[in-house]
């Protein structure tokens, strides 16, 4: 797996033109899978290099492209960040114009009024991932996420995306998917607010999405299970855990404040 992913940096095949705008997503992916690994970068790759070509990707607006030249998205906003956090050190942390992506984050955000949620670039689409790459990149940086919340309406527009069968669709009215699913819950979670959703409903969805034979899981009712929703699905349930013991703790809490309430009460 190290030597897969250590040969993934630098010069690529011509096949991977396809990912000409996501290149920070593959400079991610491979800095995430070797820190889980424990393994170095390869030796012809240095820290600074992988940081220099970021940087190019950075917009003098704010946000990163998905490549040099390419214009800000939140996509890829997302993953340069990470990249760059999961990478470490002063160089890389120094090369994030902060208050530059701060505006761009507050350009994304859709005011209430007009449907809330965050676009995912100048003129483009919105959705529950939007929500989230806006809300884990200023939570990252340790940015204004009370603001950003305010200005976007996003909590509201979140509550609005959950279906009827308890999963969350990627813009309200849509059919519950495991991807937004995992992208509203942990945006919520972020903003401090996710009890504005019903998680035992949402808690009995994640569970039907599991293969009974393949043990894997699908995207959505009726579907069939595929590695990438291990991820998305799989990372929806210690979220659920811990809200749900959080939830459960707390009104323990309640019953024995009250049962000493009434154990102080005369009925004389």
């Amino acid at each position: 797996h190290a030597r897969y992913l250590q040969g993934s940096l630098g010069y690529l095949p011509a096949g991977f033109i396809s990912l000409d705008a996501s290149r920070p997503w593959i400079c991610y992916w491979v800095l995430h899978g070797l820190a889980l690994l424990d393994s170095p970068l390869p030796a012809y790759i240095s820290a600074d290099q992988v940081t220099a070509f970021l940087s190019s990707c950075q917009h003098p607006s704010g946000g990163y492209g998905g490549g040099p030249g390419q214009m800000p998205h939140l996509a890829p906003t997302y993953a340069a960040v990470s990249a760059l956090l999961t990478l470490g050190g002063k160089a890389a942390y120094k090369s994030i114009n902060r208050a530059a992506l701060w505006d761009f984050l507050c350009r994304m955000a859709i005011p209430p009024e007009q449907g809330g949620g965050f676009r995912m670039h100048e003129g483009g689409e919105s959705d529950v991932r939007s929500c989230y790459t806006a809300l884990a990149v200023a939570s990252s940086l340790g940015l204004d996420m009370p603001t950003l919340s305010t200005k976007s309406g996003m909590v509201d527009y979140i509550r609005r995306c959950q279906t009827y069968e308890g999963g969350l669709g990627g813009e309200p009215g849509n059919e519950a998917h495991g991807g937004y699913t995992f992208c509203g819950l942990a945006a919520l979670k972020l903003a401090g607010q996710p009890e504005v959703l019903d998680l035992p409903r949402l808690l009995h969805w994640a569970a039907q999405r599991q293969g009974w034979v393949e043990g894997g899981f699908n995207g959505r009712t009726n579907k069939l299970v595929d590695g990438c929703y291990s991820f998305w699905q799989g990372g929806v349930f210690p979220l659920l855990q811990q809200l749900l013991a959080t939830g459960e703790q707390h009104r323990q809490q309640q019953q024995v404040r009250s049962g000493h309430e009434g154990c102080g009460t005369s009925s004389l």
